[in-house]
């Protein structure tokens, strides 16, 4: 494995080192530092500017103090350049072991080609197979290439081969998989995420609402819990109409029921008159055919009709009247059946049962 250094620092005199040196705005070369001037205190004679409580030992004390504080920072910024020059040197080592490694590595690469070469040269000779006709199963003509750079290779390197390439697949493969997987994994929490910022978005509508929500009398009373009584009384109030509407509908249902007799009634009277129409007009047809037949006799005695053809045609005519009453009859129990269909949607139909109560 190659070896990494950390980056060169910058040279001395350039702005990055001299952004580094603390004191580089105090002294521009490499030689000895200047000392600054020692601190010259006006004792005894300027009296006037020192505290009058303060001892002179103390002076003393603070002057070597300072002293020996600006021969630290002198030392300081003399080893700040050191530190500046060393760093300069070690980058133009790294960097010339750099380019040695390169060199040394290009020197081991170019060695191991001749080798290769040299052990390709000594081995892969030219050399004349005789075959049996048919082993080789390449149609040539087909073939673009004349195969004059062919290679025979045994069958064990071709499964080597052969199984390092299905390993590297698998594994490749298995890389996939992984690495849809966690694909799955970070679309599982993006989704996550947008759930929980919906939801975030919900509880900060919600808090809108009830914070700009306007709180009134009965809403406070709610809050409070004090509308026992009122809701007490509404209910109440609902029982009492629920059982009104209960009434008014056994009221309703009793008054449907009584206009259905009637209306039964009614259906059985005109059946009856029907009947009783009905035979008033067989009557009326009877007459009527009589008189027909009279005046035929009279017609037929001045036209000397055949009395044998008058009575077929009388047989005819009382066939076709006895057919046109049962027609009608049956188009009449037709038209009440539908009619008790109808009335059945809505209410109960007690036809049948008054029909047999009475004996109809």
């Amino acid at each position: 494995r190659k070896r990494t250094y950390p980056a060169a620092p910058p040279p001395s005199d350039s702005p990055e080192a001299r952004s580094l040196d603390p004191f580089s705005s105090e002294h521009g070369g490499e030689g000895e530092l200047p000392r600054p001037e020692p601190l010259d205190l006006p004792w005894p004679e300027g009296l006037g500017s020192i505290p009058e409580d303060m001892d002179p030992e103390m002076v003393e004390r603070f002057e070597s103090m300072r002293e020996r504080k600006i021969d630290m920072e002198v030392e300081v910024r003399r080893m700040a350049n050191r530190l500046l020059q060393l760093n300069q040197r070690l980058s133009e080592l790294l960097a010339v072991q750099d380019e040695a490694q390169n060199q040394y590595q290009a020197a081991q690469d170019e060695l191991r080609r001749l080798q290769e070469e040299g052990e390709a040269e000594q081995y892969d000779l030219v050399m004349l197979f005789k075959v049996k006709q048919g082993t080789v199963e390449i149609d040539m003509e087909t073939v673009m290439d004349e195969a004059s750079d062919g290679a025979l290779v045994e069958v064990s390197n071709i499964s080597t081969l052969n199984t390092a390439v299905r390993a590297l697949g698998k594994e490749k493969v298995g890389s996939m998989g992984e690495m849809k997987d966690f694909k799955r994994k970070i679309h599982a929490t993006n989704w996550e995420i947008e759930c929980l910022d919906f939801k975030a978005e919900e509880v900060a509508d919600n808090t809108r609402f009830y914070q700009l929500l306007w709180v009134t009398k009965d809403l406070q009373a709610t809050i409070k819990g004090g509308d026992e009584g009122r809701k007490a009384a509404e209910n109440a109030t609902l029982e009492k109409q629920m059982q009104h509407c209960k009434k008014l509908h056994d009221l309703k249902v009793e008054d449907m029921k009584k206009r259905l007799f009637k209306g039964h009634k009614q259906i059985r009277e005109k059946e009856l008159e029907n009947g009783k129409l009905d035979e008033y007009v067989q009557d009326l047809a009877v007459s009527v055919a009589q008189r027909e037949k009279i005046i035929r006799v009279r017609e037929s005695d001045a036209n000397a009709v055949d009395e044998d053809e008058y009575k077929m045609q009388e047989i005819v005519w009382r066939r076709l009247v006895l057919e046109e009453a049962r027609q009608q009859s049956e188009d009449i129990a037709i038209l009440k059946a539908e009619v008790d269909r109808l009335r059945q949607r809505t209410f109960p139909s007690f036809a049948k049962s008054y029909q047999t109560r009475n004996g109809l």
